[in-house]
C-alpha cells in the first residue's frame, strides 16, 4: 500500500475517533458535524489516491527502484526566474484581507490573482 494512502486513511480514522469522543463528551451538534467533515476530507483524498494510485507506475512505489534507474526522467518544466508565483501569493493575501476590510480590496486581490494566473499559464507554454 502506498504511503500517501496510509497517511490519509490514518488521518481520516483519527478524525473519526476525535468526532466520536467529542460527540459522547459534549452532545453538541455543530462541533460534531464539523469534526465529521474533518473525517470526510482526508477520507475522500485517500480513497481517490487508492483508486487512481494502483494504476500509476511511480518510482516511490517500486521496492526495487534505484536513483540511477530514474535519473534523467522528465519531471516537468519549472520556471526559476518568474515573478508570477509571488504575485499570485500576493493576490491571495490581498483577497484574504478583502474579507476583513471590504469588497474593494477583495476585487483588487482577485484581479491581481487572475492576472498572475494568466501570466503564469502563458509563461509555462514556452
Amino acid at each position: 500500500m502506498r504511503t500517501e494512502v496510509k497517511f490519509f486513511t490514518f488521518s481520516a480514522l483519527f478524525s473519526l475517533a476525535v468526532a466520536g469522543v467529542y460527540w459522547f463528551l459534549s452532545y453538541e451538534d455543530a462541533g460534531s458535524t464539523l469534526l465529521l467533515f474533518m473525517f470526510l476530507a482526508p477520507f475522500f483524498v485517500g480513497a481517490f489516491l487508492a483508486y487512481r494510485g494502483w494504476r500509476m507506475r511511480l518510482a516511490e512505489n517500486d521496492p526495487n527502484a534505484s536513483h540511477p534507474a530514474e535519473a534523467g526522467a522528465p519531471v516537468g518544466r519549472f520556471s526559476t526566474g518568474s515573478i508570477w508565483p509571488f504575485l499570485m501569493g500576493l493576490g491571495v493575501a490581498v483577497v484574504l484581507e478583502g474579507f476583513i476590510f471590504g469588497i474593494w480590496l477583495l476585487m483588487v486581490g482577485m484581479v491581481l490573482f487572475l492576472a498572475a494566473s494568466v501570466g503564469l499559464m502563458q509563461e509555462s507554454r514556452g
